[in-house]
């Protein structure tokens, strides 16, 4: 009788084992999940292989997400934060590790091949702020808790012909930091960063044709002092532009941030997606 009890109990440690093994396997290597696909947007694997990337499907480490003109998709983090890929862009996931706790061995890092992304950061990077980064062609961009916009111009593109090639990182809410290997500066709320390859970066006025906005679904995170933060569009001379909703203590006393509603009229409650 005494040995059936204790089999039994051994039986069910090691079910619960292979369980929790099992949900930890489940969740190795996957970064998030789309969340919005809109028009014509590609998923390539590690091995090469490329396929349509539909809502809900998986986004593991070293994919490389490829929209095309006028497609934009946006992608749920298993930390919790967003990623928004902008229209003709292609963003590699490079490594994500995240087991539901900042214990240091987490990281979330990308590369920004062109074009650009938005991101309201989850928790990688809150505490281990080295574990969070983002490379382009010719600088890294590092984060403290944030919702940021980067953009890599490409020589010969449509954008090329107005402003230098580089990489530019605007802040709506937090901080971030563009280092090259000439040096590293600070980048606050309402602040724009540039950095050309082996040039030290500079901040300049901000430039809101480099991160031009699509209609797209709102986002809407929880990340340090981006806690309830969410997204709209407004008419801005003509174009549509993208703006964030956020905390009234999250939101700088000089911002240009205002809440508007479903239809872009500048008055009233946004509508959150």
């Amino acid at each position: 009788m005494k040995a059936t009890k204790n089999s039994t109990v051994f039986l069910g440690v090691f079910l619960a084992g292979c369980l929790m093994l099992f949900g930890q396997a489940a969740y190795a290597g996957i970064a998030g999940h789309a969340q919005f696909v809109n028009g014509q947007v590609q998923i390539t694997n590690a091995a090469g292989q490329t396929r349509a990337l539909q809502k809900g499907d998986a986004v593991n480490e070293s994919d490389t997400v490829t929209t095309a003109k006028g497609a934009t998709a946006q992608i749920k983090m298993r930390d919790g934060g967003i990623i928004a890929v902008r229209p003709d862009s292609q963003l590699k996931f490079d490594s994500f590790v995240f087991e539901g706790k900042e214990d240091g061995n987490e990281r979330s890092f990308f590369s920004l091949l062109r074009g650009g992304f938005r991101a309201i950061t989850g928790l990688v990077g809150q505490k281990n702020k080295a574990n969070y980064r983002i490379t382009t062609a010719g600088a890294t961009i590092g984060v403290r808790g944030t919702d940021h916009e980067t953009f890599v111009v490409m020589p010969g593109s449509e954008l090329a012909a107005t402003v230098p090639v580089g990489t530019y990182n605007k802040v709506n809410v937090g901080e971030t930091t563009i280092t090259t290997s000439k040096g590293t500066i600070n980048i606050m709320p309402n602040q724009m960063g540039f950095a050309a390859a082996n040039q030290m970066p500079q901040l300049q006025p901000v430039n809101l044709t480099i991160f031009t906005a699509v209609p797209t679904p709102a986002m809407q995170g929880k990340a340090g002092s981006t806690q309830g933060a969410g997204r709209a569009n407004a008419v801005v001379d003509g174009a549509v532009q993208e703006q964030i909703i956020a905390p009234e203590n999250a939101v700088p006393k000089n911002s240009t941030m205002r809440p508007i509603t479903e239809d872009n009229s500048p008055v009233g409650p946004p509508r959150v997606f």
